[in-house]
């Protein structure tokens, strides 16, 4: 940490866990700035070299804040590497814990770096586990993930949100699951400090030496950890021009390489909504052949299954919008049902894939141990569930006539004849 130009470089031992120590240096930044903190842990479990994890992230940390004393700093960038992380985040609570709230204020972020370098990896992720906090599953803010997807996007190395290859799967996953792992980001968040995780351990595929002998330096690549430093050191750029904290938003999805926030997520949901409206109020009244010969009313055909489904539908997205993305495919579909019983099954099969997807990926990630338990937000999982039955009702309906309409056909058919 010194050869690579951090002042003020210490070991600080952690209160109450003797023999463990946090790591400290600075960059430092304009006074009166902030703080953004660059993390990993040093610590690894028996057994296990702990090259991937997490020497990886305390190596590519360093080699960023050398990185960033080529340029002046607005914000102090302060390097930690955390002790006792494998034993239960001690490192990271404590150095929160050593910090008044005004000091916690003054935190503009805290990226972490977990498990850098695995050859083999699917692709650079940021990995959100939901952490407690008010009785809810807190993630990293909106912004943080929006400024990390633009630097990604500014070396010519993409980042994904919990996962590379399934990212909205994953995150409706980890969204509805307690987690099973925890980072050195987990206490920041708790703490209301903004903070995320940079890994090439996905959700859906963690790194195979994790925790094992086979953790060695052979496995890692080079190149690789030189594109992940070129990233983290582009971050805390993009992070070090803000002033101070952006507002916080915690609900959105990311998704082809941008996030789709809370609102804009609803007014999608409720656009697809409206052209259902719009689309069941146009096409209400269908008219026999032969009906404007004889002078007869308009048929109208049974509006209790469409009128169901765009009631369930619109719950849903002002409910729970982030799951309600399960459900625009069934909206999208409803727009034009056809009239052949083989393609309004299709049309009911197409529907229900989403949801399917989403449970098997959750079965998967909840037997190989990837989450903890399924706490999903219940009156708008309720309401997904219920719209999805009357979508499937709506197909088996499709094209139906009322009765009333069965009899003027029939005295329509009386008369011709």
């Amino acid at each position: 940490m010194r050869r690579a130009g951090l002042e003020r470089v210490r070991a600080a031992p952690l209160r109450g866990r003797p023999g463990l120590r946090n790591l400290e240096g600075v960059v430092p930044g304009e006074p009166g700035g902030g703080e953004i903190v660059l993390a990993a842990h040093w610590d690894t479990i028996a057994g296990s070299p702990g090259a991937g994890d997490d020497a990886s992230g305390c190596a590519v940390a360093i080699a960023a804040a050398a990185e960033l004393r080529r340029t002046p700093l607005r914000h102090t960038v302060r390097v930690v590497l955390f002790d006792g992380e494998e034993a239960g985040l001690h490192g990271s609570r404590a150095f929160l814990q050593g910090r008044g709230a005004a000091e916690r204020d003054a935190l503009l972020a805290a990226l972490n770096l977990e498990m850098l370098g695995w050859r083999e990896s699917p692709g650079a992720t940021i990995l959100a586990w939901g952490v407690p906090r008010d009785g809810r599953l807190a993630q990293p803010p909106a912004w943080l993930v929006h400024a990390l997807l633009r630097a990604g996007d500014a070396v010519g190395w993409p980042l994904a949100l919990s996962d590379p290859t399934l990212p909205l799967l994953a995150q409706l996953v980890v969204r509805s699951t307690r987690p099973a792992f925890g980072s050195d980001a987990d206490p920041f968040i708790a703490a209301g400090v903004p903070a995320a995780t940079l890994s090439d351990s996905p959700l859906f595929e963690l790194d195979p030496a994790y925790h094992t002998p086979r953790d060695t330096a052979s496995r890692l690549d080079p190149e690789r950890l030189a594109r992940w430093t070129e990233l983290t050191a582009a971050a805390v750029r993009r992070l070090d021009a803000l002033a101070g904290r952006p507002l916080p938003e915690d609900r959105y999805l990311a998704a082809f390489g941008r996030v789709w926030l809370h609102r804009e997520l609803l007014w999608i949901g409720f656009l697809l909504w409206a052209l259902l409206v719009l689309r069941g109020f146009f096409g209400r009244r269908r008219e026999l052949p032969g009906a404007e010969a004889s002078g007869s009313a308009a048929v109208h055909r049974r509006p209790y299954p469409a009128l169901f489904f765009r009631f369930l539908l619109i719950l849903a997205v002002v409910t729970a919008p982030l799951f309600a993305v399960l459900l625009w495919p069934a909206a999208a579909l409803a727009l034009r049902l056809p009239r052949r019983p083989a393609l309004r099954v299709t049309w009911g099969a197409l529907a229900l894939l989403p949801a399917a997807f989403y449970l098997s990926a959750l079965f998967w990630a909840w037997s190989e141990g990837l989450v903890g338990p399924w706490v999903p937000p219940l009156p708008g999982f309720a309401l997904v569930a219920a719209a999805l039955a009357a979508f499937l009702y709506l197909c088996a309906r499709a094209g139906a006539a009322s009765p009333a309409s069965s009899a003027i056909a029939r005295s329509h058919s009386s008369s011709e004849v």
